[in-house]
């Protein structure tokens, strides 16, 4: 019988993480708030927020081994229940009045530390609970919902700390991750072609070499892996320097808000219709490559916008032309990746994509101290331009994406 794409397994672990991602939401604006209302430094705001950067950026490849062989269930459930339990306690020391920096710092880390094996085993769980076919919407509806979640809670998260208070909201963000830990258990979890190997650091390098080959070596993988990373490094930078890039614009805080909340707006909008509409093979193939390329002209046109209006139309254009690329890439992608190590392999791509943004980030943050950011933004998304063609209409890639997914995963590509 046809697996639904709303099964049971699907719908637990969507709603789990959606009330999770609530608290996570909340609770990220409201200790940002308190430490900048304790210390008044925005350097320290930085470190706390780099922590997540550098803790993926190193364990990223080793953890995802170290997923690969164990029981994801019961690894995704106590990683939420530690989670739970560390913000009831950072919650109930607020209360006292007995939170400190350090404290803060260190349960940053330990949260951290628990995201960099979940994400590998959420990512991997939802890639056998996801019919195949169905993959482009599965992923489509997941990522419709953070976003939206997303979306609403930085939008309301900053009033929401002036009515609850900062001790509060971390205490919910405990209850939600507590809550999402108990829906889990209720969740079908099939086991991985290495589950109850042991764990050793001989296996883990082994892994790691093996993930390293795989990507050099696979017909498909070989060909999305450097092309993703170049992109990364050439067009990832802008998306996190928008505020000093309105800054120089003259544009004001508020078209600052305008242009995020409008690039937001339209990334739910895309995911929602590719959760809604089931796109044939073709369909995908022609979605991914004319909704990447199109979306490089659209930011190009954006950072050479005078005007916040004209700003925000371009802006809008490119999110949801990218992010139709991106969630047809994406999936595509998870498909082709072997079962054996895949959870090694998100890890790999997941440090190198982290490196690739933080590396972009600081070149084009260090570009802009000399020239106006417009101007490298689009010689780096013009130099984009190129790649993304040589990747989307590769003949293995198209290819790839026009197979049946159900019928023909395991095809080999000539």
């Amino acid at each position: 019988m046809k697996k639904r794409l709303l099964n049971k397994d699907f719908v637990l672990l969507l709603q789990g993480n959606a009330v999770s991602t609530i608290g996570d939401v909340m609770y990220s604006v409201a200790i940002g708030y308190w430490v900048y209302q304790t210390t008044g430094s925005s350097a320290l705001m930085g470190i706390m927020s780099s922590i997540s950067m550098f803790v993926t950026m190193f364990l990223s490849p080793f953890c995802g081994s170290i997923v690969d062989k164990c029981n994801r269930k019961g690894l995704i459930v106590a990683i939420d229940t530690i989670q739970g339990l560390i913000m009831l306690a950072v919650g109930i020391l607020a209360y006292m009045n007995a939170l400190s920096v350090p404290i803060v710092l260190i349960s940053a880390f330990l949260a951290a530390f628990g995201s960099v094996f979940y994400s590998p085993a959420i990512s991997t769980i939802m890639l056998d609970i996801i019919p195949r076919d169905d993959m482009v919407r599965g992923q489509s509806i997941t990522s419709g919902v953070s976003s939206l979640i997303s979306l609403m809670g930085s939008a309301f998260s900053g009033v929401m700390v002036v009515f609850l208070g900062v001790p509060l909201i971390v205490i919910i963000n405990g209850i939600s991750n507590l809550y999402s830990a108990f829906t889990e258990l209720f969740v079908s979890v099939p086991k991985t072609a290495q589950q109850e190997n042991a764990v050793t650091v001989k296996s883990v390098l082994r892994d790691l070499l093996d993930a390293a080959k795989t990507i050099f070596t696979d017909k498909c993988l070989k060909i999305f892996v450097p092309c993703a990373l170049i992109l990364n490094l050439l067009a990832a930078g802008p998306l996190s320097l928008v505020l000093p890039f309105c800054m120089q614009k003259g544009f004001s805080v508020e078209a600052y808000g305008y242009i995020v909340a409008v690039y937001s707006i339209a990334s739910l909008i895309a995911v929602l219709i590719l959760g809604t509409i089931k796109l044939k093979p073709r369909a995908q193939f022609w979605a991914m490559s004319l909704g990447f390329t199109l979306s490089i002209p659209c930011f190009i046109l954006a950072y050479f916008s005078e005007s916040v209006l004209f700003a925000c139309i371009f802006v809008f254009g490119a999110s949801f032309l990218n992010c139709v690329g991106n969630s047809i890439f994406n999936a595509s992608m998870t498909l082709a990746l072997p079962e054996e190590n895949r959870s090694a392999i998100l890890g790999f791509l997941n440090s190198a994509s982290v490196g690739g943004t933080a590396i972009s980030t600081l070149v084009y943050g260090f570009l802009g101290e000399f020239i106006a950011l417009h101007i490298p933004f689009a010689i780096g998304s013009a130099l984009a331009f190129p790649v993304m063609m040589f990747m989307c209409f590769h003949p293995n890639v198209k290819q790839f994406v026009l197979m049946d997914k159900d019928n023909n995963f395991n095809q080999t590509i000539d």
